[in-house]
């Protein structure tokens, strides 16, 4: 009775706080089972916590932690009830973890539960031996000191759950109060019982009204703007009144003292029996977010036109510029094949380097726009990797032997690897990437590694490692080398040239292919650039259709007769020269309206042209219009092929041709491979 009436005084204490009153009984119970240790554990999983103890000397840390296999505990749970141990030595347990590590002798324990739910054990222990079993009695006293532990802890937990709801919503209520002020949002509310209307003082301030001002249900409706205005709130409440729900708007309001303002309304209709009695919500003054989104929307429209005449201006650019180079590269290719001196071929070669290099800094430039928009699109198609990127290294190998720079490849991939991807760029990366090494390296060597690594059936990892000897990048120089416009250093661009675009071109690429690009690079130590993309991987039935397609088969040309559509004069002469070389008959219209007349003359006397090459830009009649106009023609006219020939290299110029009705497209400055290849096709 007196442990009965000690348990009594413990829980019935107020004044104790719950870890007080926890331990409290665990002192009652070692006390009454003259026991050292007492503890309170919670088990979850294969995890045994000390959650409140008594130990000698509190050596037993609160938080302590054990395997629940290396305890007595372990059995306690298995028989589910009130278990005991007097002399662990001499019993069943004797090998037990707990028994070699700790030396505990006397043990009594019962499963602690949480409302219905397992939470862990309440033990007590010593390492002395009991002269004599546990009896009924204390069997009895440790599953009611488990019962009221387990009372407690729910009761705990639960009103550590309430205290931190009331915190966490005295906080928010703190906040919205707050917020109210700072965002002046004020509340309103309309009795339809009593036809009374109710305003905060928010709402009133943002209606200048007085603050004892009494809003009039029939009145208040005034306030807002005669017209659409006020009849689409009209609306909004009538519908909430007859079905609820909530409703919300902006409307433009003239306050008590005549200023326009735009305000937020937000409302919900309150039912009672299916009829609407009341009408609750919030109010804002918008008036500075509507001035601001308006002028956000101008300056759209604006930021609109811009890009529109940045595109037009682009678009133009390109024509204009690449028009005259694609004369004076088409010339030089012509004149290249004529007997020339050692001497006229060494400046021939050194023109055609210029010309390539200003072709180089245009694309450049026209890349980057491309990238900088968001245009820039990729094409998957079948490629010869191998094939592809041989003839790409091949290209800087003349200009790695004037410096004497020794360059070495290693593929590790088959010769006839097909992969599906996007060839230009392709080309693009490896390009950037080799003509830097062979530029700023004076003496050594480039070593250009190319590894394939599968990452599933369908997809791999290109991998494309360029390691030079040159003059190396600082620490700092590497923070900013793939942005725009930007080398090593001033002096670089002196004495390298170029427009600092291709590397940040270069990253652009890799990451839009699911890539990177890195560098490992120190001063006078040279450079290891590595790009990497990601390439689809055919199945066996498109790499055998793809192998015969790639199958180059040349055919005879000389059979061909073509109307090439040009007003620059410098152009007519380059096509014409190339069209010679391959014996091909054709004739020139200086614009759209020369070609139409030109076709539907042949065509009355039975003569028709296998191809068109149509120039896009030109006076009187542009190759668009042409094109759409040719395919209204009568057959065979209708379906004649026609290529595009276009100095604009912008992103949709290809799209736009092939929407207009052409059959394909061939970029300027024109090569004399690429319009062979093209030739081919149409033979």
């Amino acid at each position: 009775m007196l442990n009965l009436k000690r348990l009594y005084q413990i829980t019935s204490d107020n004044s104790l706080s719950f870890s007080q009153k926890m331990q409290s009984l665990l002192q009652l119970g070692s006390s009454y089972y003259k026991l050292e240790l007492g503890i309170i554990s919670e088990i979850s999983g294969e995890l045994y916590t000390v959650c409140h103890a008594v130990s000698p000397d509190n050596a037993l840390l609160l938080g302590t932690t054990f395997p629940v296999c290396d305890t007595y505990c372990i059995h306690t749970l298995a028989t589910n009830e009130a278990l005991s141990f007097h002399h662990a030595g001499k019993s069943r347990i004797a090998q037990h973890p707990c028994y070699q590590n700790f030396g505990l002798e006397s043990y009594i324990g019962v499963p602690l539960l949480v409302e219905g739910e397992r939470f862990g054990t309440i033990n007590f222990s010593s390492s002395t031996p009991r002269t004599s079993p546990f009896s009924e009695e204390e069997h009895d006293f440790i599953e009611l000191l488990a019962h009221w532990a387990g009372n407690e802890i729910a009761r705990h937990e639960k009103i550590t759950l309430l205290q931190a709801q009331q915190k966490k919503m005295a906080r928010q209520q703190h906040i919205l109060e707050q917020m109210g002020q700072l965002a002046g949002v004020g509340a309103w509310e309309v009795d339809l019982i009593t036809n009374k209307a109710y305003w905060s003082q928010v709402t009133k301030q943002i209606h200048e009204v007085p603050s004892d001002y009494e809003p009039q249900l029939s009145s208040a409706i005034n306030f807002y703007k005669e017209g659409e205005n006020r009849q689409r709130l009209s609306n909004l409440v009538n519908r909430a009144i007859e079905k609820g729900g909530h409703f919300s708007g902006e409307f433009e309001i003239i306050t008590h003292k005549g200023n326009t303002k735009w305000v937020a309304s937000k409302g919900r209709a309150e039912l009672e029996n299916g009829q609407c009695v009341r009408l609750i919500g919030a109010f804002q003054d918008i008036t500075e977010q509507v001035y601001y989104r308006e002028q956000l929307e101008n300056r759209h429209k604006e930021l609109s036109l811009a890009l529109e005449a940045r595109g037009l201006f682009l678009a133009n650019m390109s024509h204009e510029i690449r028009t005259p180079i694609n004369g004076v590269l088409g010339m030089l290719q012509i004149l290249q094949d004529s007997p020339l001196t050692e001497k006229q071929q060494h400046f021939l070669n050194l023109a055609k380097d210029s010309g390539l290099s200003l072709l180089g800094i245009v694309n450049d430039i026209l890349d980057f726009t491309k990238v900088d928009s968001g245009k820039l699109n990729l094409e998957i198609i079948p490629i010869k990797l191998h094939s592809l990127l041989n003839s790409c290294i091949d290209v800087f190998m003349p200009r790695a032997g004037d410096k004497s720079i020794k360059v070495s490849k290693d593929f590790n991939i088959s010769d006839d690897m097909i992969i599906l991807s996007d060839p230009t760029r392709l080309r693009q990366i490896c390009s950037n990437l080799v003509s830097n090494a062979i530029k700023f390296t004076h003496q050594g060597g480039i070593d250009i590694h190319v590894q394939l690594t599968p990452l599933n059936t369908e997809k791999a990892r290109l991998t494309l490692t360029v390691k030079d000897s040159g003059i190396g990048i600082s620490e700092a120089q590497l923070a900013t080398l793939f942005q725009p416009f930007n080398q090593a250093d001033v002096s670089t661009t002196r004495k390298f040239g170029g427009t600092g675009l291709g590397l940040s071109i270069t990253k652009n690429l890799c990451q839009l292919m699911n890539g990177d690009v890195t560098v490992q690079s120190a001063v006078d130590g040279g450079s290891v650039f590595q790009a990497s993309i990601e390439v689809t991987l055919p199945q066996t039935n498109q790499i055998n259709k793809t192998k015969a397609s790639l199958i180059h088969q040349t055919k005879t040309l000389s059979q061909l007769k073509v109307l090439v559509v040009e007003d620059n004069e410098i152009n007519q002469v380059v096509v014409g020269e190339m069209l010679k070389q391959h014996k091909i008959e054709f004739d020139i219209a200086a614009d759209g309206l020369e070609a139409l007349a030109i076709l539907q003359h042949e065509a009355k006397q039975s003569r028709f042209y296998s191809l068109v090459l149509m120039d896009c830009q030109m006076p009187n009649m542009d190759g668009y219009e042409a094109t759409k106009q040719i395919r209204q023609l009568p057959e065979p006219l209708a379906s004649l092929p026609i290529v595009a020939l276009t100095a604009n290299a912008l992103t949709g110029e290809k799209e736009k041709c092939l929407a207009c009705g052409m059959s394909d497209y061939l970029s300027k400055p024109i090569e004399q491979d690429m319009l062979h290849a093209l030739l081919q096709k149409f033979a």
